[in-house]
């Protein structure tokens, strides 16, 4: 795993953080069996994740795109998650839709494990992982939100034609 500080990309963790509260939209997944209790958005393409994924056009955000680019470039769909103590997601193997490699931000405190590795994510730090080792998050002790960035599998994303201004960056799937 790779460490960074999202401050070394030029952006300001309490600017970042205060983005982060201020996000609207956010749904929950009540019929995860991994990700139970935080809520997301996603960034770019939303990915529904079932068998097969749905993909459809997300959000679009300066800030996400730009810390993107840095973070991940190439990145298809960013999720951004927040996370209430006690919440957490169980081990398991990102989705097949999705590259391997992840590039994520954190902001809070949290204990992430992959494979028999743990590690104790500090506010603010940016880390990239592979996605195809069994990974894990145990239950926040304090508020937490993650944007993490992915590449969608090319044989999964078709051309979307639009004037938006996300689609002229990604492809994106239409309902």
């Amino acid at each position: 795993m790779n460490f960074d500080n999202i401050e070394d990309f030029g952006f300001d963790l309490k600017s970042f953080r205060n983005w982060c509260e201020y996000q609207s939209n956010m749904k929950s997944m009540p019929s995860s069996k991994i990700a139970f209790g935080r809520t997301h958005k996603w960034f770019g393409n939303e990915v529904i994740l079932v068998h097969p994924a749905v993909i459809k056009k997300g959000h679009w955000d300066e800030t996400v795109d730009r810390l993107g680019d840095y973070i991940l470039p190439g990145w298809d769909c960013a999720l951004l998650c927040h996370y209430r103590p006690g919440v957490g997601m169980k081990p398991h193997y990102d989705h097949s839709v999705f590259e391997p490699l992840v590039g994520l931000v954190n902001i809070g405190y949290a204990t992430f494990r992959i494979g028999n590795q743990e590690h104790q994510l500090e506010d603010g730090q940016v880390i990239k992982f592979d996605s195809s080792i069994l990974h894990e998050l145990l239950p926040v002790v304090s508020e937490r939100w993650s944007l993490s960035f992915r590449r969608i599998k090319p044989q999964f994303l078709r051309t979307y034609p639009t004037n938006n201004v996300c689609a002229t960056k990604l492809k994106l799937i239409e309902n």
